[in-house]
Formats: C-alpha cells, sequence, structure tokens
C-alpha cells in the first residue's frame, strides 16, 4: 500500500478508516510536445512528501458525500475525490478532507486526494484497474498510486519507480495564490524558449546517490518562465532561499508553490522565517522532508 493506513476502528457496523494523501514536488518538468489528445507530452521527476492531508472515509448506504474543512474547495462532481469514488462505483461513503496543502499549489493535492480516495475505497481490485481509472481522472494520480519518487512520462500516467536516497529539507513556500494549470501549459507555447534542458536521466542518477548538489544542477521546470514573467515575486523568493543557504530552488509543477533544498533543516527553517519577515504574513511556508514509498 503506497498510502499508509494511520487507523481503522469498528463501531457498531461502521468501519472509518483514516489515510495520509501526501503533497508531491516536481524537480523536474520537460514538456516535450503536444499529444493529438490535446495533453501535453511530459517528462517528470517526482518526489512524494511527508506533508500533505489527511482524509477520513465512512461507509453510508447509497450516495458518495464529501466534506472539507475548507469552504472554498468544491465538494461537488468537480472535485477529484468524488469523481474518483464514482468511477470506481462505490455505493456509499461519507469522505471527510482535512485539507492542508494550498489549492492550486503545484503541489498535487487533488491529484493525491484522488488517488487516496481509489486506494482506500478500492481495496479489492487489482492495481492495473486503479491505475487505469487514476489514468482517466487526472495526470498525476498514477504517481500517487505507485508512491515513492518515480519518473513520469506521456502525460504523466506512465510511472517508472526510481530509487531516492535524497535527505535534504525541502522548504515550500507559497505567495498566496493559485496559478491556473491551463494558463501556464497555453503561455509556455506562446514561449520561445532555446535553452537546452538538462538530462532526466541524470537527475535519476544523482536522487539515488543522496548528492544534493547534483540533484541542484538538473533542476527543471518548462513552466516556470511563463509564471516567473507573470509573477515575479516567485524568482524573487528563490533569489532569498538561495542567499539563505538553499543548494537550489525551483517552482513546483504549474505552480504557485516554489521550493527549496537545503542539507541542514535549521537552515530551511532560518530561511523561512527571513521570508515571512520580507515578504510579509501571505507568505506560506513549511519545512518538509521526503517521504518514501
Amino acid at each position: 500500500m503506497s498510502l499508509d493506513f494511520i487507523g481503522a476502528h469498528v463501531r457498531e457496523t461502521v468501519v472509518t478508516t483514516q489515510a495520509f494523501s501526501p503533497a508531491k514536488i516536481n524537480l523536474y518538468l520537460r514538456i516535450t510536445g503536444k499529444r493529438p489528445d490535446g495533453y501535453h507530452e511530459l517528462e517528470t521527476v517526482m518526489l512524494p512528501l511527508d506533508f500533505g492531508d489527511t482524509m477520513t472515509f465512512e461507509p453510508r448506504p447509497a450516495g458518495i458525500e464529501l466534506v472539507c474543512d475548507d469552504p472554498r474547495l468544491p465538494v461537488n462532481d468537480n472535485n477529484l475525490v468524488v469523481r474518483a469514488a464514482k468511477l470506481l462505483g462505490a455505493r456509499g461513503a461519507k469522505i471527510t478532507l482535512q485539507k492542508r496543502t494550498p489549492l492550486a499549489a503545484g503541489l498535487g493535492g487533488g491529484s493525491s486526494n484522488a488517488a487516496t480516495t481509489l486506494l482506500a475505497l478500492g481495496k479489492g481490485e487489482s492495481p492495473a484497474r486503479l491505475n487505469e481509472l487514476a489514468a482517466k481522472l487526472g495526470s498525476d494520480i498514477n504517481f500517487f498510486l505507485a508512491g515513492g519518487a518515480a519518473l513520469c512520462r506521456g502525460r504523466g500516467e506512465l510511472v517508472e519507480p526510481v530509487p531516492c536516497k535524497l535527505s535534504a529539507t525541502v522548504l515550500l513556500v507559497n505567495p498566496g495564490f493559485g496559478i491556473s494549470t491551463k494558463w501556464a501549459y497555453e503561455n509556455w507555447a506562446a514561449m520561445q524558449l532555446t535553452a537546452k534542458p538538462p538530462d532526466a536521466s541524470l537527475l535519476v542518477r544523482v536522487l539515488a546517490e543522496d548528492d544534493l548538489a547534483g540533484v541542484c544542477r538538473s533542476l527543471y521546470n518548462s513552466l516556470e518562465a511563463p509564471s516567473v514573467g507573470k509573477f515575479p515575486v516567485l524568482e524573487l523568493l528563490k533569489e532569498t532561499m538561495r542567499a539563505g543557504g538553499a543548494a537550489g530552488a525551483l517552482m513546483s509543477g504549474s505552480g504557485a508553490t516554489v521550493f527549496g533544498l537545503f542539507a541542514e533543516a535549521a537552515a530551511a527553517e532560518a530561511s523561512a522565517r527571513l521570508i515571512r519577515e520580507q515578504f510579509g504574513p501571505s507568505m506560506w511556508t513549511l519545512a518538509a522532508k521526503f517521504r518514501s514509498a
């Protein structure tokens, strides 16, 4: 099971199951082209974090009910959790989502929630069946089903687990706004980028060696340039983290969260304090570690 079940208890005939739904970062995201189906062809290296949401699943006679402590999040069929439960054919469930991952942040919160739902409500299904359903729902959901670091291709649904010994602390900084994934991809297509990206295979190799300097030399995100062009504060946040000791910094996914990789947790915490002082309390910061499968 790639997503740990924190606990389960039986109260009369009702079984309640609680599960952790991790966030992720992209150390590498390269767009290699446009697909005939309208999606983009990707090559991305993602790592799950020890930070994320908590989900509780409780059977009910019929119907899917989603309850979330963040009122900004839709709890109808527009939510991937509800769509995952219905696509799975779940007869009935009450799902409670304690949301900690910022919305529209490039941290995979919705995809992780959907994967957690598939795993929790689809215990009798084969891994192949769950992956088939995940691919129908979204691009990052298959990654969360697998758990652990992975090199993903296609539109993200082709997942190749990779060894990862990286022991760095990751500092997440969200500026208090989201970036539309659709906007990010559309504006990438409008840019003429000529710089050759690093090779993903080099990143995969240094991840297995816990080579922080090597990892930071291989950081890459095709979507970063258009986002930084519209929101210069993202580059300022990266510069502040590097000045505070980060070996490298990058925007995750389609943003707007940026992250820095630090050799020492104390340096990451100090950088977080400096960012809050310089940029104000609207900056959400959190220090995390990478989570193994």
